[in-house]
């Protein structure tokens, strides 16, 4: 029944998109609620990255783990994928509506990973609530987070009320941490591993997954629907990831702290 109610809905959406393509609307409000990026033919999907210059290596470590988890999965329906990085600030009172209008800006860009710290997304996610544009941060634990994006915030990370400290280091004993940290450093051009490179790999790895599965062609086109890829973001469960199984809650964004997954990873 769930596959034949998906189907209908995929239809559904699809005529949508015909005619708000044939009006020359592209982007504009559907029928679901939702907004629609279309990429054309010839175009890449694009991608926003909440740079933090300020925390150094764990920004780039980011990054580069970005760039690994893209090179395991290039395309998104045969649509190359580009990371815009936008620089940004941590530290507590920073302003970063300024780097987050600068990405709403640019209504190509599908969703944001990041940002890197707490401090510089409240600012910055009533943003991009109002925008429909998903975040996915592997590194932002402040338990307010949710209630400044209701259906757009979501995290890798396990919150800090929910034992997030404990947990993270548990995290880091995991084998496949371990292994990870090592291909992680002999990928060209070889550099150390920070602490945080794992958790922006299955940000962005689960992110493309999700693209991969809301995402269709029409016409030569690649068209993602801003609600549909919220909605399977937040409907993650069990996802493989290098950091261990990951859930998410469908109400919050927050990754379940899931301690029996993490005992099975741990063997």
């Amino acid at each position: 029944m769930r596959r034949v109610i998906l189907a209908l809905s995929t239809a559904a959406l699809a005529v949508a998109v015909v005619a708000a393509i044939a009006l020359g609307s592209t982007g504009a409000s559907l029928g679901t609620g939702g907004k629609t990026v279309v990429v054309n033919s010839g175009q890449k999907v694009e991608i926003a990255f909440a740079a933090a210059p300020s925390l150094g290596a764990f920004s780039t470590g980011a990054q580069r783990a970005i760039a690994m988890a893209i090179a395991m999965h290039p395309t998104i329906r045969g649509f190359p994928i580009q990371v815009n990085s936008v620089d940004t600030l941590c530290g507590d009172g920073v302003d970063n509506t300024g780097p987050a209008n600068a990405i709403v800006g640019n209504a190509q860009n599908v969703a944001v990973i990041g940002h890197l710290c707490s401090s510089g997304m409240r600012s910055a996610l009533p943003i991009y609530q109002a925008a429909g544009v998903v975040t996915v941060s592997g590194s932002a634990t402040a338990d307010d987070l949710p209630t400044l994006g209701p259906t757009v915030f979501n995290r890798v990370i396990v919150r800090d009320g929910d034992g997030g400290d404990a947990w993270f280091n548990q995290v880091l004993t995991l084998p496949s941490v371990g292994a990870w940290n090592q291909y992680q450093e002999a990928f060209p051009p070889a550099t150390s591993a920070t602490v945080l490179d794992a958790f922006y790999f299955d940000a962005t790895a689960l992110l493309l997954d999700r693209l991969q599965r809301v995402s269709f062609v029409l016409g030569g086109n690649l068209v993602i629907d801003r609600k549909a890829l919220a909605l399977a973001v937040r409907s993650t469960r069990d996802f493989p990831g290098v950091t261990c199984t990951i859930t998410l809650d469908p109400l919050t964004g927050n990754r379940i702290n899931d301690q029996g997954a993490l005992t099975r990873c741990a063997s």
